[in-house]
């Protein structure tokens, strides 16, 4: 048998998983995307093609409105405080002579992401009880009572639990960009008589550009995708409803063809995130083998 042969036989062998799984993937997404174009739920159990019908339905639904409104909020609040506390958690490590102390620091902040965000949901319930938590500590030093969870107050303090779980995922994608800065540069500039922060400020975080697109990336992406953390502190709750919440509770009383239309929406609207990012990743990546 030609040595090409076995060779092509070896590589569909070790591609043929991966096949199978973006056969299914797109199996999936083909599937939810004719959904979207029929009138099809358990009001209208016929699969009737209706076009784009179903989409304008979609964006005339306040619900839906809300829910996208709120989801790039949460996103723009996340990718804002999640890079400015990320990078002063990665430059404060940074800066540590202590690799042991540095070891420490980083696992401690990179283990909320850890823990699933059920039980962090459970546990920030609990904090942000009107009686125990927070309010326990607070009102015996004169503070009036706060109702973390009633309201608009509702969002606010998930945004906050969001920037407690992510902002340190967030912190490790510039520490891996500040390890690639050359020590030498860094050694310059301590030896012209620089300290640590001018050298962080003007060497260190403008060579450190790909953490920051890193940041951004990944924490829009955690933001379209808030589902577990807002679902297990409030359940469905208007206040805190997102995208993936709306589709949610649309295919969970059966509007599969809404269900459906918010499923392509939010796959397109991450797909132009991710796809620009893959690109540049890739172009880098083709560069430095040309190289």
């Amino acid at each position: 048998m030609p040595l090409r042969l076995i060779k092509t036989r070896e590589l569909l062998v070790f591609l043929s998983p991966l096949l199978v799984f973006v056969a299914v993937i797109y199996y999936g997404v083909g599937w939810n995307f004719w959904l979207s174009l029929t009138s099809y739920s358990i009001y209208r159990p016929v699969l009737e093609f209706v076009g784009l019908n179903t989409y304008a339905q979609l964006f005339s639904d306040p619900d839906f409105v809300n829910a996208l409104v709120r989801t790039l909020a949460w996103a723009l609040l996340l990718v804002l405080g999640g890079n400015v506390l990320g990078l002063v958690i990665a430059s404060s490590i940074f800066q540590l002579r202590s690799s042991k102390l540095r070891s420490v620091l980083t696992s401690y902040f990179i283990y909320p992401m850890a823990v699933p965000l059920v039980a962090s949901g459970v546990i920030w319930r609990w904090l942000f009880d009107s009686v125990k938590g927070f309010n326990a500590v607070l009102a015996p030093l004169g503070f009036p009572r706060v109702e973390w969870l009633s309201g608009n107050n509702a969002f606010w303090s998930l945004v906050l639990v969001s920037l407690w779980v992510y902002s340190g995922f967030v912190a490790l994608m510039y520490l891996a960009a500040f390890y690639n800065v050359p020590a030498s540069a860094i050694e310059a500039a301590l030896v012209d008589g620089a300290d640590m922060l001018t050298v962080m400020v003007k060497i260190v975080i403008p060579a450190s550009k790909l953490g920051l697109i890193l940041g951004v990336v990944f924490s829009t992406l955690f933001a379209l995708q808030m589902f577990d953390l807002p679902y297990s502190v409030l359940y469905i709750n208007p206040f805190t409803s997102t995208l993936v919440m709306y589709l949610y509770n649309k295919f969970a009383y059966m509007v599969f063809n809404l269900s459906a239309a918010a499923c392509i929406f939010l796959i397109a609207l991450s797909a132009s995130i991710a796809i620009p990012y893959s690109t540049y990743g890739l172009r880098k990546w083709i560069l430095g083998v040309v190289r």
